[in-house]
């Protein structure tokens, strides 16, 4: 008889037997399998992969001291909010909250630097999704080098610390939005605030997805033109972007624009984000 279709017709208790028995012989013949070692290994397996999540978790994995000294941040990006930050108290939620979104403001003005790397030469030479994605007509090379810039990081996590209460409002946890972004597009996946007047805010798959769209809207969103011109003048006098004062050109973004600002640079000033202004990924070229 075939021993392989013989093996294949055993049904799990004829396994179970057949192990049982293959286990008594090689007993008898002083073969003993050490479940305990077996145990210990699994143990050791369950700490190594403990350990492995940890890594790529920014909680453990980002030190905002070490970000400040080097210029750096881990490549560790959390896809949504996850820990209850409302249980910390106040100095370990703002923590904690910037080590999930630094990395996520670094990586995607990574993104921004590629694409300036694409627009430096002849309007011919620029990729034509580089075009569509700043939303300008092609040729016009002006316009686009105006859009396609970095955002100050202090500024970016000034602004989602103050729109998502350091990551515990409902649309930071349940939407994975960290800058109240609205839609009034009824087919745009959302969630409604409550006495919301036809809009939602915008529901995105993920954090970075969300940093993204946050980003895009502020390089090409008409009512931040003039932020864009103040980058674009400070870019000619060979200066990078100041946080603090473009800060002072957001005021259509908010409901308060008299005192949005202040805000901004309170949070900046407090929390000493200026620190991580050009703060890069380890890997990144």
């Amino acid at each position: 008889m075939n021993m392989t279709a013989c093996l294949q017709r055993l049904t799990p208790a004829r396994w179970t037997a057949t192990a049982g028995l293959a286990a008594v012989l090689l007993a008898g013949a002083g073969i003993v399998f050490d479940m305990t070692d077996r145990d210990l290994r699994q143990e050791a397996m369950g700490k190594t992969r403990a350990v492995a999540a940890l890594a790529h978790d920014p909680l453990h994995a980002v030190s905002l001291d070490k970000v400040r000294r080097t210029g750096v941040v881990p490549p560790v990006f959390a896809a949504r909010i996850v820990t209850d930050l409302d249980a910390l108290d106040l100095e370990a939620k703002k923590q904690a909250f910037l080590k999930i979104a630094l990395p996520l403001v670094a990586r995607e003005n990574a993104r921004i630097r590629g694409e300036r790397r694409h627009i430096t030469g002849p309007a011919k030479d620029v990729p034509e999704y580089i075009w569509e994605k700043y939303q300008v007509t092609s040729g016009d090379i002006a316009t686009l080098r105006r859009r396609v810039d970095v955002i100050p990081a202090s500024m970016v996590l000034a602004q989602a610390a103050l729109e998502s209460g350091w990551g515990t409002s409902r649309f930071a946890r349940d939407a994975n939005n960290l800058f109240g972004i609205r839609t009034y597009n009824p087919d745009t996946p959302g969630l409604e605030p409550e006495k919301a007047d036809g809009f939602k805010v915008v529901k995105y798959p993920d954090l970075s997805e969300g940093m993204g769209h946050y980003m895009l809207n502020l390089n090409t969103h008409p009512a931040y033109l003039d932020f864009r011109r103040a980058r674009k003048q400070m870019r000619d006098q060979g200066r990078d972007p100041d946080a603090r004062h473009l800060a002072t050109r957001l005021t259509q973004y908010s409901e308060i624009p008299k005192t949005y600002s202040k805000l901004l640079h309170q949070i900046i000033d407090a929390e000493k984000l200026e620190d991580f202004d050009g703060v890069r990924l380890v890997n990144e070229g």
